[in-house]
């Protein structure tokens, strides 16, 4: 029921009036036609009466309902439906919500995927960065290398949590091949960028060896210099004795590369780019033909100025992973 009407100057002399002259409240409701509530609430204290400010609508949430809800979202998974059950309070979610944005150390985060990352990968991680944090303008000589894997209906689900400020990040760990798709392998110099192939079945030693061989004499003393160092992870196409040879026969550096270490590798930021402009507003597509053509169209926008600005970050990288002792980075 809604809050009566207040009392207005006339209607309360009145009452005061008639109380004076020993009516009852039931008596005073009568004659004046308002409700004995209002008329009991003039009476309690006459000075007073509508000088006090309403305290509104009662909160539908109490200070210990806010207190479980915080604990329950502390770096927790959960939506904010499931944390108003799992602390069992019935509520509309938008409260719950409420209280969540409002928590200045809660912060909703989209899960990162990063490898897990043992004693010895940090110790190898920590004396690659230490060895590399001065290379500076050195790094344009570098060919970053990888393969990335495209699915029909796009990325892995977003994975949001709320992150608490006051503890430690939580990521995600997932298998480099899972999920159907066509596979893709390129490189990135400082001076401009190698072709997109698309791997048909397995990748093995004999088709890495084509593949770079190919890019390798049509680009990269092009992007990357005479003297340009190559970079690739530890897969095991990649350190098969064949390819290993194949390097030491052309007299080509091999960059030695840490392993667990894409926030070290720059192309994986250009295969973010590259995903984001694939599967733009939620696109899928309808067979391997179809997506080949938009990877290809999306990889030929990327430019030298967006190449460059990741080259320049690399002392950053470096210097974060001394920070973090080998631990992984925001990268």
């Amino acid at each position: 029921m809604g809050r009566g009407k207040k009392l207005n100057a006339s209607e309360i002399q009145t009452i005061l009036k008639l109380k004076d002259e020993q009516y009852s409240v039931a008596q005073i409701s009568k004659v004046i036609n308002r409700s004995r509530k209002v008329i009991m609430n003039l009476l309690k204290d006459p000075e007073n009466y509508g000088k006090k400010k309403s305290s509104g609508r009662p909160q539908s949430l109490s200070a210990r309902d806010k207190r479980a809800i915080l604990r329950a979202a502390s770096n927790s998974k959960m939506t904010a439906r499931q944390i108003a059950h799992s602390v069992g309070i019935d509520t509309n979610v938008k409260n719950v919500r409420r209280v969540l944005k409002k928590c200045k150390h809660l912060v909703r985060r989209k899960l990162q995927k990063k490898p897990w990352l043992n004693a010895q990968h940090k110790t190898i991680r920590l004396r690659f960065a230490e060895k590399h944090i001065h290379m500076s303008k050195k790094w344009r000589r570098v060919i970053f290398t990888d393969e990335k894997r495209f699915n029909l209906d796009g990325p892995d689900g977003l994975n949001y949590y709320y992150h608490d400020l006051r503890k430690e990040q939580q990521i995600l760990s997932r298998r480099q091949m899972g999920g159907g798709g066509i596979m893709i392998w390129s490189g990135i110099g400082y001076y401009g960028k190698m072709d997109i192939n698309f791997i048909s079945g397995k990748l093995n030693s004999k088709k890495y060896l084509e593949m770079i061989d190919q890019q390798i004499n049509a680009y990269a003393t092009r992007i990357a210099g005479d003297k340009f160092i190559f970079q690739h992870d530890n897969a095991a196409v990649h350190t098969a004795k064949v390819v290993k040879a194949y390097f030491s026969s052309k007299n080509i550096r091999i960059l030695d590369w840490p392993a667990k270490s894409p926030d070290l590798n720059i192309i994986e930021n250009c295969w973010g780019n590259l995903a984001r402009a694939v599967y733009k507003n939620g696109r899928q597509f309808q067979n391997v033909t179809e997506l080949k053509q938009c990877i290809q169209e999306e990889w030929e926008n990327l430019t030298r100025k967006s190449i460059k600005k990741l080259y320049k970050s690399l002392p950053n990288r470096m210097l974060a992973v001394i920070n973090s002792k080998g631990g992984a980075t925001k990268y």
